[in-house]
Formats: structure tokens, sequence, C-alpha cells
């Protein structure tokens, strides 16, 4: 069922309805309208079922939650595994420093005896 309108259009306006019922072979100027909005329709609806849902809030925060939580444990397995190395190193410097501290209470052990045995051979 069609209804009857009476309506005005700029030029510019009348000029691209004309030049559309020329390319799509169309006779009447109330067809080309249909049409444009059959199209247009068309497009609004296809568009609108490209459109990707907005999450809610709550599943926002629970996704940042758990990208947060995935982050602090990839930082706490870092700073563990640094904080072994840090002491394994302590412990090899603290051992070769006793070391050499021995070495050197030995060495002056070695001297005292020797000036005392000096000493007392003479």
């Amino acid at each position: 069922m069609k209804q009857r309108r009476k309506i005005s259009f700029d030029v510019e306006t009348n000029h691209y309805l004309i030049d559309y019922m020329n390319e799509h072979h169309i006779r009447y100027l109330g067809d080309a309208i249909a049409r444009i909005c059959r199209e247009h329709q068309t497009l609004k609806d296809e568009t609108q079922k490209q459109i990707v849902p907005i999450p809610s809030v709550e599943e926002m925060v629970e996704v940042i939650s758990e990208r947060i939580n995935q982050l602090m444990e990839t930082e706490r397995l870092f700073l563990r595994n640094e904080w072994f190395c840090m002491e394994e190193s302590m412990k090899r410097s603290m051992v070769e420093v006793f070391e050499q501290v021995e070495e050197k209470q030995a060495a002056k052990r070695g001297e005292l005896v020797a000036a005392f045995l000096e000493r007392y051979n003479k």
C-alpha cells in the first residue's frame, strides 16, 4: 500500500535522486526514495549485527583483575629467582673471603711458629 506525500528537496538532493533513478533505471521518484530507504535500512541492520557488544563493568573488572594477578605472579617469580641468585652469589663471595682470611691466618701462624722456633733454636 502506497501513501501520497508532498515533499520538496534542495537542488543537490534533487540532482542526486535524478542520477540515482537514471543509474538504476527507476521511472518514479517515489520508487527511488523507497529503494534508497530499503538500502539504508539493510545497511543499518548489517552494521548493527557487526557491532561487538560492550562488556559489562563486572566482566571488565574480572579480566583486568586476572591480568594484574598474572603480572604480579610473574613479577613475584622473577624477584624470587633474583633473590635466590643474589643469595647464592653472596654465599660464594663469603666462602671466598673466609678462605682468604683463613689462608692469611694460617700464614701468620706459620710465621709465628717459624719465629718461635728460630728464637728457640738460638
